[in-house]
C-alpha cells in the first residue's frame, strides 16, 4: 500500500474503535432484570454550586 491508502486506513480504524466503544458504552446502561451502577453513570446532580457526575459525589453499589 502507499502512504495515502495506510493514512486512510488508519483512520478509518480509528473511527471503527471508536464507535465500538461507543456502542459498548451504550449497551450498558440497557435495563434489564438486575440493577447495575452503569445506569447512573449519566445521572448529574449539582453539588457546591455545580454541575458533577453523581459517582463523583456518592458511592453506587448493588448488593448480591
Amino acid at each position: 500500500m502507499d502512504q495515502v491508502s495506510s493514512q486512510i486506513l488508519a483512520g478509518v480504524v480509528a473511527k471503527m474503535e471508536k464507535t465500538v466503544q461507543h456502542l459498548a458504552d451504550q449497551l450498558r446502561t440497557i435495563r434489564t432484570g438486575r440493577a447495575a451502577p452503569a445506569l447512573l453513570e449519566g445521572v448529574r446532580v449539582e453539588c457546591y454550586g455545580s454541575m458533577m457526575p453523581l459517582n463523583q459525589v456518592a458511592n453506587i453499589s448493588v448488593p448480591e
